[in-house]
């Protein structure tokens, strides 16, 4: 609309001429010769640079933005002044036509236009009654514009102006050598706007530009001015002004007497522009710019265009202007519907996996982050950010990191509302300068004990300045703890850092901004037919087409920005030689600031994440370089005290490595030394299989994926049976089974042997035979020494021996053979077969070991009886037995004896008593 109420403005009794003056800054500076002509380019340059509501205003409001931005608008003019020049037929009145060397005095004045139109309406040169009105404030309301804009673009008036025009632009421009002009102006231009002259004069108007305008009185006025805006602008009464007006210009602009005209203009332009004159102009025409640019006066000048800036924006009468501009400000304008970008990536609109903010390592044990919903956001259904506790200690969340400019006005903002025993909520911009690897170096306090309410949502806003060193940062929120030991929850969403001392709506993104708010406005102004389709700068080989497309042509193209360059999708089809690449969001977790993906000069590939294994959180690493690919992990919680996790693989040269440990400290950058291995498993090609460690295992359970049959073969090379378990078997190639080793938990499985077994040269085979591999004897010992103890049924032999050797013997002593007769005399013997015994086993005879009776019913000297190591009765000692059997025949034999020698004592008294008988 901003053109349409600067036509509505000019449309006093000074008539026509002033509407064309307004249309172009050509227009403008063709009557810079004289004071009244320079108070119009500065009307027209301020009138296009404001949108205002009426002529008071837009005037009013134009001179403070040009004041403030006069360097900038100058070398906008200066550029674009060619480009208007060529629209000068359709737009000029008369009078601007009988001027032929208006576009070359149009560039050599659009530089200084508004500084020359400031001095005359101050020295009081001005002559135009129409100009004066504007500068002193005009009384016209904006129903009195629509009126007088009816009337005059619908009146006779305006019809025999159209021919008027058209026949003074067949007369005047009619240059045929213009092609050549342009080419000619434009190198003309370029040389005198950027001499070093040139430029040192702007380097210092914008300095004595910036001194002034980023003052503490400016400031404070662009606080008032801003917040009266938003009072007035949103008005029910500008709204309905706004539509009238659109629908006044589009009844005007777009009718088909317009069109029309517009091509009939354009048919003739095309007729006249071509007469062969046109060297003379451009002859003179660099003669004037080469006076007027160059001359000694241009230094002078400079210096008295930055004093009269400084003498302006300085003065009482600016400041009495500067309060009268805001009241009519105040009734127009308003900026309740703009909006900034938000610089907080995921602010909003949370989702579960939760992305874009971390919960910090440090703090409340207890911590947590989460999404969730409360009747207090958007009646539940809109996402917040929920930091809960139960301790009176900190829980911290942190966003993405995000750039920044240096010593620069920020304005934050942000919902919240918190469960009653939070003792307070902390919200921090942490900010660090570029290269650092710290987490952050500086810390600014946006919020710092914030008692948030516990029945509803609240807005909170702060506005602050960065430092210098201040390139990029990130928002961290604290719920600071609970109170009372019980579970305690700050909740917090729609957060947004934006540039400026103002906070404006909310918005999740930098794509929602008030450009797309303003569309319609702009649909109502241009119509597409009348765009360029494209800018195309030659010099630079540049191309920006309306088709989305942006080319750059050159043989070295650089990007010269303190900011990385950011492009979200690339196709290079070339190479890309000796750089790092990048890939993902930067991660801002336990202080590793790595990306997720990095592509290095050196040929390696990193990979790195932070993710949730088995309830724990842990860093994770891939590297590929070499012929080599690693992986580490490193938990960031302890499992036990002083310890946490650590587990890395290695493959590469024929080898494979898997490693199992654990560090000291926290290792989330992988930086840590001494790792303590508790296992590791190393599969080699040469070498084979290498187990390390107490539960370094292999594992063998065929098709049991639960692992209860099978078995396992531990590090120390056991084979231990799964609790179901029940044989390990050894097979031959034909499939019979070579032995089998009962494994069940029960022990009821033997183990079998279906081959001979040799043990050194002891042979047991399957012939029921113990064999002497070697001939010799075959010895039955104890562990301890001396012989074992051997039971046996029958048993054949061809010889027996006992070792009787005195050297092996103690307490010798001639044995009692009376004493063991008597011993032998006092045995029972009982004939009798054994309960295994079956109807054809023979009947057998010997003592009995009484193992069932208390009171004995067989009696066996204990000395004959045999126990076992437990003293438990076993069987008769037929050792001892045997040798008492001796001792009793020996004992016999002496009364044997004894009775021999009384026979022979008998039979010699017989023999002499039968002699004296037959004597």
């Amino acid at each position: 609309m901003a053109e349409s109420n600067a036509t509505q403005v000019i449309l006093t009794d000074d008539g026509i001429k002033i509407i064309n003056a307004q249309n172009t800054a050509d227009s403008a500076a063709s009557q810079a010769g004289n004071a009244d002509s320079a108070a119009l380019i500065a009307q027209s340059t301020a009138n296009a640079a404001k949108s205002a509501a009426d002529s008071t205003y837009a005037y009013a409001n134009s001179e403070i933005a040009v004041q403030s931005t006069a360097t900038a608008k100058a070398q906008s003019k200066a550029d674009s002044a060619f480009s208007q020049a060529q629209a000068v037929g359709s737009q000029t009145s008369a009078e601007i036509s009988n001027n032929s060397t208006a576009t070359a005095k149009a560039q050599s004045t659009a530089d200084n236009a508004f500084s020359q139109a400031t001095t005359a309406i101050d020295n009081g040169k001005v002559t135009s009654q129409a100009v004066t009105d504007l500068k002193d404030g005009s009384k016209l309301t904006i129903a009195d514009l629509e009126n007088g804009l009816a009337t005059k673009v619908a009146n006779s008036d305006y019809a025999s102006y159209k021919v008027q025009t058209a026949s003074q632009i067949a007369q005047k421009v009619d240059n045929g050598a213009f092609s050549a002009y342009q080419t000619t102006t434009a190198d003309l231009i370029a040389q005198k706007v950027a001499t070093k002259d040139f430029s040192a004069y702007q380097a210092t108007t914008a300095k004595s530009i910036d001194s002034k305008v980023s003052s503490n009185d400016f400031n404070t006025y662009k606080t008032q001015t801003a917040d009266l805006i938003d009072d007035k602008v949103s008005s029910s009464e500008y709204a309905s002004d706004k539509t009238q007006t659109a629908s006044e210009i589009a009844d005007r602009v777009s009718n088909s007497a317009f069109s029309t005209y517009q091509t009939q203009t354009a048919s003739q332009i095309a007729q006249k522009v071509d007469n062969g004159t046109f060297s003379a102009y451009q002859t003179t025409t660099a003669g004037l710019i080469a006076q007027k640019v160059a001359t000694s006066d241009f230094s002078a000048y400079q210096a008295t265009t930055a004093k009269e800036i400084s003498s302006k924006v300085e003065s009482s009468d600016f400041q009495t202007y500067q309060t009268q501009t805001k009241d009519m400000i105040a009734s127009k304008v308003s900026k309740s519907d703009a909006n900034n970008a938000n610089l907080i990536p995921y602010s909003s609109n949370f989702t579960t996996p939760l992305t874009g903010w971390t919960l910090m390592n440090w703090g409340a044990t207890d911590r947590k982050l989460l999404v969730t919903t409360h009747t207090f956001y958007q009646n539940g259904t809109g996402a917040l950010l929920y930091l809960n506790t139960a301790q009176n200690g900190t829980a911290a969340a942190g966003s993405n990191r995000f750039p920044l400019s240096p010593n620069t006005t920020y304005t934050f903002q942000f919902k919240a509302f918190a469960s009653s025993n939070v003792v307070g909520a902390n919200v921090y911009l942490l900010t660090r300068t570029y290269g650092s690897t710290n987490d952050y170096d500086i810390v600014h306090g946006l919020f710092t004990n914030l008692v948030t309410s516990p029945s509803h949502i609240d807005q909170y806003t702060v506005t602050f300045t960065t430092g210098a060193n201040d390139n990029e940062g990130y928002i961290r929120v604290d719920n600071i703890g609970s109170n009372n030991s019980a579970s305690s929850g700050l909740f917090f969403t729609e957060l947004k850092l934006e540039l400026g001392g103002v906070a404006t709506p909310y918005v999740y993104g930098g794509q929602d901004s008030m450009i797309s708010q303003m569309s319609d406005d702009i649909n109502l102004r241009v119509t597409k037919d009348g765009l360029i389709d494209q800018i195309n700068i030659q010099a630079g080989n540049t191309l920006i087409s309306s088709g989305g497309q942006l080319t750059l042509s050159g043989k070295n193209i650089y990007f010269d920005t303190d900011n990385p360059v950011i492009i979200p999708s690339a196709n290079i089809s070339g190479t890309l030689n000796g750089k790092t690449i990048n890939a993902g969001t930067q991660l801002n977790q336990y202080g590793n600031t790595s990306y997720p993906l990095t592509l290095s000069p050196d040929g390696s590939v990193t990979s790195t994440s932070f993710e949730t294994i088995s309830n724990e959180t842990a860093a994770l690493r891939t590297v590929i370089k070499d012929g080599t690919v690693k992986t580490n992990l490193r938990g960031m919680t302890q499992f036990a005290t002083g310890m946490y996790s650590a587990a890395d693989v290695s493959l590469g040269a024929g080898q494979l490595v898997l490693l199992e440990g654990y560090s000291t400290a926290q290792d989330p950058n992988f930086t840590a030394t001494g790792l303590t291995k508790t296992g590791y498993v190393i599969l080699d090609a040469s070498t084979g299989l290498s187990l390390h460690g107490t539960t370094q295992a292999i594992n063998f359970s065929g098709t049991d994926q639960n692992q209860t049959t099978g078995i396992t073969m531990n590090s120390y090379g056991n084979i231990i049976g799964y609790p179901n378990a029940t044989w390990w078997r050894i097979v031959s190639n034909s499939g019979s089974n070579i032995a089998n080793f009962g494994i069940d938990s029960a022990g009821s499985n033997p183990i079998q042997f279906n081959r001979e077994l040799d043990i050194g040269n002891f042979q047991i085979n399957t012939g029921h035979t113990f064999t002497s591999a070697d001939n010799q004897a075959i010895h039955f010992a104890m562990g301890k020494g001396g012989a074992a103890d051997i039971y046996a049924g029958a048993v054949h032999y061809t010889s027996l021996v006992k070792s009787s050797l005195l050297s092996v013997k103690k307490d010798v002593q001639k044995a009692d053979t009376a004493y063991w007769a008597q011993l032998v005399n006092a045995i029972d013997l009982a004939t009798y077969q054994y309960k295994t015994d079956d109807n054809t086993s023979h009947i057998r005879l010997s003592s009995i070991v009484d193992d069932v009776n208390v009171t004995k019913q067989w009696q066996l000297p204990d000395v004959f009886i045999s126990r076992d190591e437990n003293g438990k009765l076993s069987g008769v000692d037929d050792s001892v037995l045997l040798n008492a059997t001796l001792a009793t025949v020996q004992e016999q034999q002496k009364q044997i004896d004894q009775l021999n020698g009384h026979n022979m004592e008998l039979e010699a008294r017989l023999n002499k008593l039968e002699a004296k008988l037959n004597g």
